[in-house]
């Protein structure tokens, strides 16, 4: 056979398996759990991400604690399920036995390194700046936080507990861009809490506490200009705010409503376009943030759809959106344009129950 044409079918052929098999085009995962009890115990499953967004079921793997899985949004929270920024490390809360999980990510799965106490009781949110680790145990309720080495491990970081003193329920907690406060989020109460971290990890002894322009605020993102965006359940809304050097909020666009029912979970991307989940309407929204003053504006109430999307998340790469949706059992895809308008990838099969929680991709 010609020398050239056995290349050609060759060439066509490693095409066509890169295309059928997915295996040449596989970039990146996304991740989301079971958040099962006993006896099934909670669990990670993954999904390859190929470079087109498409995700592809791979498997699932322990993390030897249990869920508090009994019916939809159990945690009732955003960031149950976090990557470190160097990607290294997949951490996960288990609400049902008082502790959290460490994943080292791998290129073929995932790995379990260290598994600890919370801290606390019912942990439902983690947030990681670089080697230091804080959770929110709702049930207690505090914050607390953790060392993490470079082999994975965690170890409790003395003296960083907080108890939370309200009469409210907690949705998440996050630190900013910098590392420089830690911010938590009152649901019943309808306030939202600042902790200014000092330079050995610590948080203040007492929060600052400001207002939520909106009804029950949930869960939030910073921007990479450190503006704070929340979205509110009882609103249906989103609010940008800036923190003042006494760390207190000042409100820039109160309440930007979006017409749709529960709005919880929110994510961005790095130029500026922001989606809530609101699984009351089955729909996801689109905003837009202006980098200089922080002000969002509604693109699109309805830009995505599915049956009853949660947890939000974007790759590093920006161009694509995923939203676990245990309602149909899998995670809704769609592609980002460059208007900030949604496009559906369709919803992969993911043979989740209805009390999954959490999304993180990479």
């Amino acid at each position: 056979m010609n020398k050239k044409i056995l290349v050609a079918i060759l060439t066509a052929a490693i095409l066509m398996i890169s295309v059928v098999g997915g295996w040449a085009c596989v970039v990146g995962a996304v991740y989301t759990m079971t958040n099962a009890p006993a006896p099934a115990g909670n669990e990670v499953v993954i999904f390859n991400r190929a470079d087109d967004g498409l995700l592809t079921k791979k498997g699932s793997i322990s993390t030897q604690g249990l869920g508090s899985g009994v019916g939809l949004d159990t945690l009732g929270s955003q960031g149950s399920l976090v990557l470190s920024g160097d990607h290294l490390w997949l951490l996960a809360v288990n609400a049902g036995s008082n502790e959290i999980s460490v994943f080292q990510v791998l290129p073929e799965g995932l790995k379990v390194v260290d598994k600890v106490g919370s801290g606390g009781v019912s942990p439902v949110s983690l947030t990681i700046f670089h080697d230091l680790v804080y959770v929110l145990n709702a049930g207690s309720p505090n914050i607390a936080g953790f060392n993490l080495s470079h082999k994975g491990q965690l170890t409790p970081l003395a003296g960083s507990t907080r108890t939370l003193v309200s009469t409210g329920t907690f949705a998440q907690v996050g630190f900013d861009p910098r590392g420089e406060t830690l911010v938590v989020t009152d649901k019943a109460d309808s306030e939202i809490l600042v902790f200014s971290v000092h330079y050995d990890g610590l948080p203040s002894m007492n929060p600052v506490t400001s207002p939520s322009n909106g009804v029950t605020p949930f869960g939030f993102i910073f921007d990479q200009w450190r503006h704070l965006v929340v979205v509110e359940v009882t609103t249906d809304a989103v609010s940008s705010y800036s923190i003042l050097n006494n760390d207190a909020l000042n409100a820039i666009s109160p309440s930007v409503v979006n017409g749709q029912k529960a709005s919880c979970w929110i994510a961005g991307n790095e130029i500026g376009y922001i989606f809530t989940a609101n699984p009351g309407s089955s729909t996801v929204s689109a905003y837009k943030i202006d980098a200089e003053n922080g002000k969002i504006v509604l693109l699109n109430g309805t830009a995505g759809g599915g049956n009853s999307p949660l947890d939000l998340a974007i790759p590093v790469d920006g161009r694509f959106l995923y939203a676990l949706d245990p309602g149909n059992g899998g995670i809704d895809m769609f592609q980002i344009e460059l208007d900030g308008s949604l496009t559906s990838l369709g919803t992969v099969a993911g043979g989740l129950s209805i009390f999954a929680q959490g999304i993180a991709a990479r």
